[in-house]
């Protein structure tokens, strides 16, 4: 049973000052993190959501912000509303690719933005919490969550696990050698189910490819390998536009070098925008995107991009 109203959504602080982000902090560290791991639930601008205790990463931003990502969301959807891209109305799904426990899906059904989302979740934790925050906002009829990785194969692949940020979860690339940034190689790796996307669809009939009117997708360095596996969506469709996140060192350490990314972007028929936040985008093309890419390359940066046509 939902636990809240539209009006606590709306009067949530989500834009907290100096005193109240110390104090929310401060809470977050004795209440939350330094216990026995626990689900933790808070109200959000996202919705109501669980996450882990031992979350360092997400599961703070979400106690001390009450959101995540949401102010620039709406700033995305109004761009592609603005670009005829997106209906002004509720219509059509949104697949999120990376659903993690299900902040983004929720945000766009709540919003009122789409009227279904598919939600991909690899990690088996993860995937539980997107199944109790799927009840807990009242979406079951509306999102739908599969416990797949999304790529360009089928079967099973390894996945590493981050041990304090469980929103940068990856798929590990098994011929990568020599040390990560972040520890990666001494990270515990399990098996998880994959399917291409295109393979996905062709299973789930249920599913109209049609009434797909946006991809949105953060799964850490993997994007390539996405794409390659939703070609033919992709080419059947390319109104639909697709929103990434963009971040160079983990599409190395994905195996995708720099010029197979760049020809994969160039081969989707599709034009290259970087986001530079509220709602902004700058088109790139040709050795531009080489670019983009470059000023990227900062393990601790990254940015976001969108593949359009508009």
């Amino acid at each position: 049973m939902k636990k809240y109203t539209r009006s606590d959504l709306e009067q949530l602080d989500f834009h907290p000052g100096k005193l109240k982000r110390f104090i929310r902090k401060a809470q977050w560290l004795f209440n939350v993190y330094l216990p026995k791991r626990h689900d933790a639930t808070v109200l959000t601008r996202n919705g109501l959501l669980t996450f882990d205790s031992k979350d360092k990463k997400t599961g703070r931003i979400l106690h001390v912000y009450r959101n995540h990502e949401f102010d620039d969301m709406l700033a995305i959807v109004q761009h592609l509303r603005n670009k005829g891209a997106l209906s002004a109305n509720c219509d059509g799904t949104v697949v999120d690719v990376g659903g993690y426990i299900g902040m983004s899906s929720t945000t766009f059904l709540l919003e009122k933005i789409f009227d279904k989302s598919l939600a991909f979740e690899p990690s088996p934790i993860n995937f539980r919490l997107l199944q109790k925050n799927i009840i807990d906002n009242d979406v079951q009829a509306s999102l739908l969550a599969f416990n797949t990785a999304l790529s360009d194969q089928n079967g099973t692949i390894n996945f590493e696990l981050s041990e304090d940020n469980y929103g940068d979860n990856r798929v590990r690339n098994d011929s990568l050698e020599g040390k990560g940034h972040f520890g990666e190689e001494h990270r515990q790796v399990i098996a998880v189910p994959a399917r291409r996307f295109d393979d996905f669809l062709n299973e789930h009939t249920e599913i109209d490819p049609n009434d797909i009117r946006l991809i949105w997708m953060d799964v850490q360095g993997h994007e390539a390998k996405f794409l390659a596996g939703a070609r033919q969506f992709l080419l059947a469709h390319p109104q639909v536009p697709v929103m990434m996140e963009f971040w160079p060192y983990a599409i190395a350490r994905s195996g995708v070098s720099r010029q197979q990314f760049l020809d994969l972007i160039a081969s989707l028929n599709r034009k290259f925008y970087g986001y530079h936040g509220n709602g902004k985008f700058t088109e790139f093309s040709g050795d531009a995107i080489g670019d983009f890419y470059d000023k990227n390359l900062d393990p601790d940066g990254g940015a976001q991009a969108m593949l359009a046509n508009f």
